[in-house]
């Protein structure tokens, strides 16, 4: 497979991990051109994008100069946050690896749990059941339970499980802000963020067991929220852990590959007895906002989207205090 590739500026800080989102080929060993003037100081470049990682050397000689480009060969590994886990941790085959606990453990943890207060945990107050896909690539749909806890009227925070079950796996964490609160985030900040108006309005955003005429009130304040959500455990892919880097999470839109699978939400729906049909012509009272934020769902406007690298780098050595 050949790639295209267009020139770029150097990232500001290569030493570090950050998250790019510039399209790239699955090629390996590619041969590309690049114009001199793209080239820039540093011999070792990692830049990100479309889920993948570029990297290369710059090791030539004069022989390999011509007509005013270099020719060089690349690797290009997937982003942390994509690439497949290597093999398995060993175990017996459950999800997590592990023993069942034993009798005695679990009095432990009634008795710590009769002593403690636990005040965050008591203080999440909805289940809300969704779906989210992967920003790196969207056709990795899932199904999502976020718990929210509410730490003032423009800020949500919200634990993410792959379940609402006892068992459930912590999978991620969402974070939802007022649209006041997005609307001061810097521009490239933004652009990690998703909207929720598509979701709730669609009936895709749903509290289980929750009447929606109760439902429709709180609703109208989400609408118009945004959110940004880490995905720490890539259970669908089949880990047994949670590992790699956390992967970017986007919401679903009424676009392209942000359309959920129609087989994810008849499985959802038979399982609270709901019907999303009936809740999106429920919803139609709610307002959206006037103008969305021209940085959010950014992968709509742009077709790209991001993924996380992780690199090794200096660790800083001063001390803290003298």
């Amino acid at each position: 497979m050949t790639t295209g590739f267009q020139q770029f500026e150097p990232p500001q800080h290569p030493k570090h991990a950050y998250v790019g989102h510039y399209p790239l080929s699955t090629s390996h060993h590619a041969p590309i051109c690049i114009p001199l003037s793209s080239l820039f100081t540093p011999t070792t470049h990692h830049h990100s994008g479309g889920g993948f990682i570029l990297s290369f050397s710059l090791s030539l000689s004069s022989k390999d100069l011509t007509d005013g480009f270099w020719f060089l060969n690349f690797d290009i590994w997937m982003a942390s946050s994509d690439r497949s886990p290597g093999p398995m941790p060993p175990g017996d085959g459950s999800v997590p690896p592990g023993k069942a606990m034993t009798m005695g453990q679990q009095v432990l943890d009634k008795g710590a749990q009769l002593m403690q207060s636990l005040k965050p945990v008591k203080q999440m107050s909805q289940h809300v059941c969704t779906f989210a896909m992967y920003s790196h690539d969207m056709t990795r749909q899932i199904e999502t339970h976020h718990f929210l806890t509410r730490l003032n009227q423009d800020f949500l925070q919200c634990p993410v499980y792959d379940s609402d079950d006892s068992n459930a796996r912590l999978i991620g964490v969402e974070y939802i802000v007022s649209e006041k609160v997005f609307n001061t985030l810097p521009a490239e900040e933004q652009k990690l963020w998703h909207s929720h108006a598509y979701e709730i309005k669609s009936g895709l955003w749903v509290n289980p067991r929750v009447p929606e005429m109760v439902q429709n009130s709180e609703l109208k304040d989400v609408v118009k929220t945004y959110g940004k959500f880490w995905c720490t455990w890539q259970v669908d892919r089949g880990d047994k852990l949670p590992l790699g880097a956390p992967a970017l999470m986007m919401s679903p839109q009424d676009v392209n590959t942000g359309i959920v699978k129609p087989e994810l939400v008849k499985k959802r729906d038979e399982k609270y007895k709901i019907s999303s049909d009936n809740m999106k012509n429920s919803r139609a009272n709610i307002e959206t906002p006037k103008e969305m934020n021209p940085y959010a769902d950014y992968w709509i406007k742009t077709g790209k989207g991001f993924a996380v690298d992780i690199e090794k780098t200096p660790m800083e050595l001063r001390a803290p205090f003298p």
